[in-house]
């Protein structure tokens, strides 16, 4: 396992039409990691899709796997959180991205975030994402632009698409495989309430294309899960006031804390 350097896993089911984007955007970032003398992987993990994105894959790979691309295809449907705990048991470096295939990143900065993980010995750092929706393709939204607050235990502002150190990741567990809707909250709640450092970096750290009839659009029984998290996270209310190691942890490559 090498530490300079970057996975970027992306899961995907059933989204060939938004692979070639995803996937070129996370190519660009390795080569911009090249740049700065840190090496990088794209490795895409398909949950046995049945739209042709397997056949685009190994398209795909087999003309960019000399810049990093890699692809593995599972023969059965195992989920979102299965399928992101098998890309950080198959990634080649300490340093993951969970991109999903509506996602786009943002190369030229991911540098910078990989340089913030490895000052602040963080599990994750995340940055400003831009949230484009489909029906309006000229408006633009801005979400995971806060540091790591208490009222994440009331409802959930950061998103997966983030960069994690794999070994505390792992050593937690990873994702909760049980936990297949909002299994990021899960896991950020998880993280924060085990002492690890959650680090907001005032950069961009990609795009998040929200598109219909996605797994959170299509998630109507948001009550129920709130009440799961509660009961496991914050059961009789008293996180809020506990000294939690990341609260309000703002870091800027080369500057410090801000």
């Amino acid at each position: 396992m090498n530490r300079a350097g970057v996975t970027i896993a992306i899961p995907n089911w059933n989204h060939e039409v938004f692979l070639p984007r995803s996937i070129g955007a996370s190519l660009n970032a390795v080569r911009c990691l090249r740049e700065k003398g840190m090496d990088g992987e794209v490795l895409v993990v398909d949950d046995a899709s049945r739209d042709g994105s397997a056949s685009l894959l190994r398209s795909l790979e087999a003309r960019h796997s000399r810049d990093g691309l890699r692809v593995i295809i599972q023969e059965e449907n195992r989920g979102l959180a299965a399928t992101r705990n098998y890309a950080l048991v198959e990634a080649r470096f300490r340093s993951v991205v969970f991109h999903d295939a509506d996602n786009e990143l943002i190369g030229e900065n991911l540098p910078l975030f990989v340089q913030s993980i490895d000052e602040t010995g963080a599990a994750a750092v995340y940055g400003n994402l831009l949230v484009r929706y489909a029906n309006r393709p000229t408006a633009f939204w801005v979400n995971s632009n806060e540091s790591f607050q208490p009222r994440v235990f009331d409802s959930n502002f950061i998103d997966a698409f983030a960069l994690f150190d794999r070994v505390q990741l792992m050593d937690l567990g990873g994702y909760c495989q049980q936990q297949q809707t909002w299994a990021d909250w899960e896991l950020w709640l998880h993280l924060a309430t085990n002492g690890c450092r959650l680090v907001f970096v005032p950069l961009t750290f990609g795009v998040y294309h929200v598109l219909p009839n996605s797994m959170l659009q299509a998630t109507t029984d948001h009550d129920s899960i709130k009440l799961k998290f509660k009961r496991m996270f914050d059961q009789v209310g008293f996180r809020k006031g506990l000294p939690l190691r990341t609260k309000h942890d703002r870091y800027f490559p080369g500057v410090g804390v801000v």
